[in-house]
């Protein structure tokens, strides 16, 4: 009888931090262990843990940084993307405050700027990268476009008030992020539309043992009159974000 194997399930971290100068970056390690170079700090995850615990391990070992998981962010699973064997990586975006240094199997680590990042990366973490900062990207964008809608466009303080006021039967599910952050940018684009909405949160899932602040879900709530419009507009969010 042929042993079936399965891909082994790892995670990843872009840890945001700052370099001396005030410049934003992100942190790489220099692997001791083959496959050679630079990557994204991360590892396996052992039994018994979740992802999130791996990835906050992983961070402190390789880095010696103690990080706040943001969110999660993609999978990658191409059964080349680890010469070694087939892996299934849960990346995460995470921050950390200090300078970091190599440990485990890290020779040393770094903070490096997006335009530092030129050398080759281990695995498909140039990849990763890619993606990562065409999101930032994206989300610069949007952040930008709310700041110069013009100030009449935008809900006054008075329908601000209006919608905390509201019963909660006068509210309606429009969706649900696993990123606070993400439900701040939805909150905005709607209200660049017009619509108002009511952030509520957050929910943790009993299926997983261990949480953080910002891991459990937050509802995004808008009222029962805009919800086929509030819908429309998220979908248009939506495909705009994928076709980045």
């Amino acid at each position: 009888m042929t042993e079936r194997k399965h891909p082994l399930p790892t995670v990843d971290l872009i840890i945001e931090t700052k370099l001396p100068d005030g410049r934003r970056g992100v942190v790489l390690i220099e692997r001791k262990n083959p496959p050679p170079g630079w990557a994204l700090p991360g590892g396996f995850v052992e039994y018994g843990e979740t992802l999130e615990q791996a990835a906050i391990r992983e961070a402190r070992e390789e880095t010696s940084l103690e990080v706040t998981l943001v969110e999660q962010f993609h999978t990658y699973s191409d059964p080349g993307r680890d010469p070694r064997f087939h892996t299934i990586s849960t990346v995460f975006i995470a921050t950390a405050v200090g300078l970091p240094q190599g440990g485990d199997d890290a020779d040393q680590a770094g903070v490096f700027s997006r335009e530092e990042i030129t050398f080759p990366l281990a695995f498909d973490h140039r990849e990763i990268l890619k993606d990562y900062f065409s999101w930032l990207d994206s989300q610069q964008q949007i952040s930008s476009g709310v700041s110069e809608i013009e100030e009449s466009e935008l809900m006054s303080l008075e329908a601000n008030n209006e919608i905390d006021e509201l019963k909660e039967e006068d509210l309606v599910e429009l969706t649900r992020v696993w990123s606070l952050a993400e439900a701040e940018v939805i909150k905005s684009f709607l209200g660049s539309n017009g619509l108002m909405c009511l952030l509520k949160g957050q929910i943790v899932h009993s299926i997983y043992p261990f949480t953080l602040d910002g891991l459990g879900e937050t509802l995004v709530l808008v009222l029962k009159k805009d919800f086929e419009r509030a819908k429309e507009l998220l979908e248009d969010y939506t495909t705009s974000r994928s076709d980045r």
